[in-house]
């Protein structure tokens, strides 16, 4: 069963399904240098500190029918995700935070983030 899109949420869902929308590949290694501005973007717009952009890090995996955006580090992981938190330096130095009413785990190995709701 498929989930409702909502847009507005995740500005990086939002621009990556407007650009499937307008034909982009989104795997053209050639895309890549856009779609990194593209974010920074989209950072600027949402950070306090421009400066925590430089912790954007993230590789783009796939075929014509699947595209993953995988976060090479915890806050990148967590950006894609479409959190902002205001606590950066706590999101890169642990593989375990918490936001809001969440408890994340990012797994450095695999590249992976969970979460599970706190009661």
């Amino acid at each position: 069963m498929a989930s409702k899109y909502v847009t507005g949420y995740n500005p990086f869902q939002d621009f990556l399904l407007q650009s499937i929308l307008f034909g982009v590949d989104l795997l053209d290694k050639k895309m890549f240098a856009d779609i990194y501005s593209s974010f920074v973007y989209i950072l600027q717009n949402i950070l306090d500190n421009d400066e925590d952009i430089i912790h954007l890090d993230f590789e783009i995996k796939g075929n014509k029918d699947n595209i993953k955006f995988i976060g090479k580090n915890a806050i990148t992981a967590i950006w894609l995700s479409g959190v902002f938190p205001e606590e950066i330096d706590e999101v890169l130095n642990n593989s375990k935070f918490i936001i809001g009413d969440r408890l994340y785990k990012f797994n450095k190995k695999t590249k992976t983030l969970t979460h599970v709701k706190i009661k």
